[in-house]
This record gives C-alpha cells, structure tokens and sequence, in this order.
C-alpha cells in the first residue's frame, strides 16, 4: 500500500504574523493609534481618523516614488522640489486650459527623472549624488520660475479633490487607496515588479538574467519625478495655493516611511503597503509629539532615532 503523505501543518495566525513585515506594521499602526487615544481622548474619532489619513495621504502618494528608488538600492533626494516645482506651476496655470497644465506637469516629470536615470545609468554617479546636484538645479529653476514668490491659487478642480468627501470619505483619500492597490498590484504581480526586486538584490545576477537594468532604473526614476509631481499637485490643492519651500519638510519623512514600512535601504525587500503604514505611523506619531508639546526640532530629531532604530533591527534580523 502507498504511505499517505504527511498532512502539512497548518500556519496559525500567530506564525503569519512573525512572519509579515507589513503585519507587523500595521499592528504598530493601530497600538500607536490607541496609545495615542489613551494620552489624547479626543483623538478617538471619526474626524482625527479622517484627518490623519487626509495629511499623511500627501506624503503617501510622494513617497510611493521614494519607495521604487529604495528598492533599487538608490535613494531619490530630488522629490521634495520636483514636489515644489509641481506646485507653483500648478498654481500660476490656474487659468490656463487644465489639459495644458497636466501636460505640462507629466513633461517637467519625465523630463527631471530622465535626467536622474541617464545621470544613474550611463554616467555612473551615485544615486544620491545625482539627484542632490538636481535637487540643487530644480531649486534654481523654482526661484527663475516664480521670481522667488509664488503667485495664483489651485485650480478649483484640484481643490474639489483634495478637500471634498462623497458619502463622509474623502475623494482624496479615495485615490490614495486606488493608488496603493495599483502600485502594490504592479510590484508583486508583473514582470515590471519582478524585474525592479531582481534588480534591487542584485544587478549583476538581473543582468545576466536578461532583466534590462538600465531601463528599469530609468523608468523608475521617471515615476518617482510623476508621483512627486502628482504629490505636488495634490497638496497644493490641500491648501488652496504654493508657496516656495513647501516640499521641504517632506525629505526625512519620505525616506522614513519607506524604512518604517519595511522596505530595505539596502534594495530587493519591501512593499509598497508597508509604506502606507509608515506614513500614518509618521503622522500619529506627529500628533502625539505635538500633543505633547515637543517642537518641530524634537519632532526630527525622533524621526531620525527612528530611521536608525530600524535599520539597526533590519540589519540585525539579516544576520539571523
């Protein structure tokens, strides 16, 4: 008689945790949330849900560009201008046709990530090299452009979707979330995402793999500059005008919530879901600092503790 084979033991809720990043994540999300209502009854709410949501929303959408460098193994330091550049073309073209404008925008953005990827592929500088030198240009370029004020305000369909619910759910939220499903559809079921986490553990195995590195590279550099772009734009509907510097204090956070998120500094490893958790922890964490009256130079310096203390844990997790 045949032996049966030997029934696979099933995988508790327990063990699927241990073993998923993103889980432990969002777990983190919710017990920061809860300690946070704990401290602050108030924020136990709809609206403080809502809100939270709305204002990490911004750094969700410029992180998701952040998120595809990381896991390349780059890092991509000229998001918050192109994010400011997007901004105050957004605003001085509030008359013009809207078409127009959007052209515009997906052109400036194809046009800053080509320059990063060529500067990448084919001139070999390192990706943080490269895009502080055009970090530095696009800040020039939004002085030349703006005469160092901006002018107008955003388009009334921009504030409609950044500002405007349907049914009490934010329609920017909304996008947000459709935004994520697709990135995160894109990078664990097409070729387009096996090729980018080939690429990110390791370029010469890719390569010899048929994997095109350069144009993945390039490519993705462009959709970085499209989603700081799209950031931009979304948050200068948010507030209804530009002003010179607003993408600033989106640096250090971009960076974190990748990291927070899961996703390696190193490349090869992580999602784009854990990201979404990571800027809303970024933002609960926020409320929680400024409830407890801690400045904005505290708050960064936190955010940095932060950075350190999980790349010491992912560095520590990889040797065991």
């Amino acid at each position: 008689m045949k032996e049966k084979a030997a029934a696979q033991p099933s995988i508790g809720w327990k063990e699927r945790l241990k073993s998923s990043t993103v889980a432990k994540v969002y777990l983190t999300t919710v017990l920061l949330y809860i300690v946070t209502c704990l401290l602050q009854p108030n924020y136990f709410s709809g609206k403080y849900i809502s809100d939270t949501l709305v204002t990490a929303s911004f750094l969700g959408v410029l992180a998701i560009g952040q998120t595809l460098v990381i896991l390349t193994g780059g890092i991509d330091l000229s998001i918050i201008v192109t994010f400011n550049l997007a901004a105050v073309i957004t605003t001085s073209m509030q008359n013009e046709n809207q078409l127009l404008l959007i052209g515009v925008l997906l052109g400036v953005s194809i046009l800053i990530g080509l320059v990063n990827g060529l500067g990448v592929v084919f001139l070999n500088v390192p990706p943080i090299v490269m895009t502080l030198a055009m970090q530095s240009i696009l800040w020039s370029v939004v002085y030349l452009y703006t005469n160092g004020l901006a002018n107008g305000a955003a388009p009334d369909w921009i504030r409609f979707l950044s500002t405007e619910s349907i049914f009490g759910i934010r329609w920017i939220l909304i996008l947000w979330a459709v935004i994520a499903v697709g990135v995160t559809f894109a990078l664990t079921k097409t070729n387009f995402g096996r090729r980018l986490y080939a690429l990110g553990n390791s370029y010469s195995v890719s390569y010899y793999s048929g994997v095109n590195n350069s144009a993945v590279l390039i490519l993705i550099y462009i959709l970085s500059a499209i989603f700081a772009s799209l950031g931009g734009l979304l948050f200068t509907g948010y507030l209804g005008y530009a002003y010179i510097g607003m993408g600033t204090p989106y640096l250090m956070p971009s960076i974190a919530a990748v990291v927070i998120g899961g996703t390696s500094i190193l490349g090869g490893k992580g999602n784009y879901a854990g990201t979404v958790a990571g800027a809303i922890i970024l933002y609960i964490l926020n409320g929680l600092l400024v409830n407890l009256d801690m400045q904005e130079g505290g708050r960064n310096i936190i955010n940095g503790v932060i950075i350190l203390a999980v790349l010491f844990l992912y560095g520590r997790a990889k040797k065991e």
